[in-house]
């Protein structure tokens, strides 16, 4: 049986029987910590440091405890009992290290280190082509190694034709800073496109896939933005002041004009706000755009709108609340 190095444990042991006719179950005996003798790795016989008795469980079977220091060898423990009355027990036990025991009885995995590789035993020609890839890598033993590379010194990498020999030529002057800044901004974007990058964002500035002016206003724009304004307001700023006013107010009124019969927006009429229901104090006027739409800046209350357009019998005025 296999125990924990250094942890207290509960063993059995057992059965204790008759010492007269080898059978009968002893289940009153006292098994005291003097009566429990230890030899770790066949040494000398101890009592066990654990100071409890033993407590009989059934049929002649004890419960024994040992503590951290019964334990703290490994390798083989022989626990013997000889009591009056009883014939003598013993039990062998296996002392296992923490990390060797919880990873066969428990969910540990055990700790494998190679101390000494012979020499070339691990070459190229032992790795499978594609057994080392960047997937294959955590994240950031990837940034470690790009840290790692970056970090080097050139002194040691300039064979002729190699990356480390231009850096270094760079470093000396040979490539003077506006011959690099044109390398980079000549270099094409295809083979630079990794998610995340430079070149993929510029890359997705540019092209009839990613063009600003064909996208459709207002997407998905937050409020307040250019975007949002271009798409939500221009139209009816446009057409406020297309006319005569957009009128003195502090209120912002949105007023459509449609199709009675229809519900269709009627574009390019003539609209006016008046302050009375006859028409003789104008605060503002204008023209609807294609969405039968004009914008106003009214005060708040009760305002009467006009239109007219040639074609079309609006009946006048249109009464209406500024909030």
């Amino acid at each position: 049986m296999y125990l924990k190095q250094s942890t207290s444990v509960t063993v059995v042991l057992g059965p204790f029987l008759d010492d007269t006719d080898g059978k009968t179950a002893e289940t009153g005996l006292t098994i005291s910590q003097a009566d429990v003798r230890l030899s770790k790795n066949a040494g000398t016989f101890a009592q066990k440091n654990d100071s409890g008795s033993c407590s009989h469980m059934e049929a002649g079977y004890y419960s024994c405890g040992l503590n951290s220091t019964d334990t703290n060898t490994l390798g083989h423990l022989r626990i013997a009992v000889a009591e009056s009355g009883a014939l003598p027990i013993w039990r062998d036990f296996l002392i296992l290290p923490a990390n060797v025991y919880d990873s066969l009885i428990s969910t540990d995995k055990l700790q494998v280190h190679a101390v000494e590789i012979a020499d070339d035993l691990i070459t190229a020609a032992a790795i499978d082509t594609d057994a080392i890839t960047s997937d294959a890598l955590a994240a950031s033993a990837l940034n470690e190694i790009a840290d790692a590379v970056w970090d080097e010194a050139l002194s040691g990498h300039s064979t002729s034709g190699s990356t480390g020999e231009a850096l270094d030529d760079a470093a000396a002057g040979s490539a003077s800073a506006a011959s690099i800044a044109d390398a980079v901004w000549d270099e094409a974007l295809s083979a630079h496109l990794t998610v995340g990058s430079t070149g993929e964002a510029l890359n997705d500035a540019g092209g009839s896939a990613t063009d600003p002016w064909a996208t459709t206003v207002p997407a998905a724009y937050s409020s307040g933005t250019a975007g949002w304004i271009l798409g939500n307001r221009l139209d009816a700023k446009v057409s406020s002041i297309s006319g005569n006013s957009p009128g003195p107010g502090a209120s912002e009124f949105v007023y459509t004009l449609t199709d009675a019969d229809t519900s269709d927006p009627i574009p390019d009429a003539d609209v006016w706000a008046t302050t009375d229901s006859g028409g003789s104090t104008v605060v503002a006027s204008g023209r609807t755009n294609q969405y039968g739409q004009i914008t106003f800046y009214l005060d708040p209350g009760t305002i009467y709108i006009w239109r007219q357009k040639s074609g079309w019998n609006f009946t006048n005025p249109d009464t209406e609340t500024v909030a």
